[in-house]
């Protein structure tokens, strides 16, 4: 598997604060394009960002436990090596989209299928963009889980550790059910974890893709936010550098 690296242009000498992004496809389609959009614009503003691969359905044969292993790794990786490729390994955050986004919540609090007893790196921030948070019968992944849809599943493990959260969400998303982001926001609330929850009214899944809506609306709206939540922790520096739409 590969990391694909967006490196700020201007870096200076001194470290710098990264993310590490997960693609959407239902652990079984997709690539590490997906979120090249984002990555592109937060090198610009002075962080590194990483897109990873990881085996998928489609291309390696594999169930979603293979890719859960790799989203683990990879960010054991960056947490070992990061320092070679000038991030602050100290601040290192992790997002993605629908599966993407439960592969991120797995680098946090799924350590159940670890293949060895390895040092774990916590994230210390999570981007979630329409994320996969319960893959029991009541969410979506149950059949390609199999025996392991709950010990796979984010919401039934959470735990007052986990870093600071924000979430992206569209009220009428029927593949990941509003209900479930609903149950997860009150759990992170009750655990004392900081998190923060946009729903957008009338919005299905993927809304938030680059060119999903007349010019570009939701990916600008959630980029927007996704700055202003990495400023916020420390990652970024400053405000966004384009404008949000209203």
């Amino acid at each position: 598997m590969k990391l694909h690296i967006y490196s700020p242009q201007s870096k200076g000498d001194e470290p710098t604060p990264a993310i590490l992004f997960f693609f959407g496809g239902g652990w079984s389609s997709g690539n590490h394009l997906h979120f090249a959009p984002h990555s592109k614009y937060l090198a610009s503003r002075g962080m590194v960002a990483i897109t990873a691969d990881y085996r998928v359905k489609n291309q390696h044969g594999t169930t979603p436990i293979e890719a859960i292993q790799d989203a683990r790794d990879a960010l054991r990786y960056l947490a070992k090596h990061g320092t070679e490729m000038g991030i602050d390994t100290s601040q290192i955050a992790v997002g993605g989209g629908s599966a993407g986004g439960h592969l991120a919540l797995c680098t946090a609090l799924i350590n159940h299928f670890d293949t060895e007893d390895k040092s774990l790196y916590q994230p210390k921030a999570l981007v979630l963009y329409n994320p996969v948070v319960n893959t029991t019968s009541e969410g979506y992944g149950a059949k390609a889980m199999g025996p392991d849809s709950l010990r796979a599943s984010p919401v039934h493990h959470l735990k007052p550790s986990m870093p600071p959260t924000v979430i992206f969400h569209g009220e009428q998303d029927t593949t990941v059910p509003i209900a479930n982001i609903n149950e997860l926001e009150t759990k992170m609330d009750s655990l004392g974890v900081a998190s923060t929850v946009y729903i957008y009214p009338n919005q299905k899944h993927g809304f938030f893709n680059l060119g999903r809506q007349p010019a570009h609306r939701y990916f600008l709206e959630t980029l927007y936010r996704t700055d202003q939540f990495l400023a916020e922790h420390k990652f970024l520096v400053g405000k966004p550098t384009f404008n949000r739409i209203k």
